[in-house]
């Protein structure tokens, strides 16, 4: 299967994921709400502040641009972006409650004032990580995990609901498809990366050996 065909199956997989989450959007809030503790919950809150999304994508963006690598810089923080836009969008559609405001007795770590879905920090940390892994195939496994502990974060704190998450993680797939669409076509993944004595003086994908 071509890579654009399996990230398109993989984004309907986490589609019909986020209907599947909606029965169990309760309980999953409140197995998070009962097994919090106390020298995670500080660790927790700094991990998922809006602040250490925007770092990672600066660093990401300002070290692929360090590298004379700007079409993929520009691609990352512009998918990041655009997928951000589109999550605050649908969140206007949408306005979905936190679960701190429709679960009884639920309460929550830190609170919000937009709607619930989808999870913007998961769709945005999700968008970044999938083009990244696209660029950096060697470092894919560090930039998945980063984008798991945000979405996993969102849920300790009591700020989404399983199907927010599953939904931000959704929205990221489709961004990312797109963007990664327009990076094969322009030669900047490693599958394109260019051959020995072919489209000499083109830029290689940072991780073209």
């Amino acid at each position: 299967m071509k890579p654009s065909r399996w990230r398109l199956a993989v984004c309907v997989a986490a589609c019909a994921m986020t209907a599947l989450a909606l029965p169990v959007d309760a309980a999953v809030s409140q197995w998070f709400e009962a097994h919090r503790r106390g020298g995670l919950n500080a660790a927790a809150l700094g991990a998922t502040s809006a602040w250490t999304l925007g770092a990672f994508v600066w660093a990401a963006c300002a070290g692929l641009a360090f590298l004379k690598h700007w079409k993929q810089a520009l691609l990352v923080g512009a998918t990041t972006g655009v997928s951000l836009a589109i999550g605050s969008l649908v969140k206007l559609c949408v306005n979905r409650e936190r679960p701190y405001k429709t679960l009884e007795d639920f309460v929550a770590l830190t609170a919000a004032d937009d709607a619930s879905f989808p999870s913007n920090h998961t769709n945005g940390a999700f968008a970044a990580a999938i083009v990244l892994g696209a660029f950096l195939p060697r470092l894919r496994p560090a930039f998945f995990l980063f984008a798991a502990g945000i979405a996993l974060t969102r849920l300790y704190v009591g700020v989404h609901f399983f199907s927010d998450v599953c939904g931000g993680i959704a929205l990221a797939l489709l961004s990312s498809t797109v963007a990664l669409g327009i990076a094969e076509a322009k030669g900047l993944l490693p599958v394109r990366a260019v051959e020995a004595g072919d489209g000499a003086g083109a830029e290689e994908s940072p991780d073209a050996e």
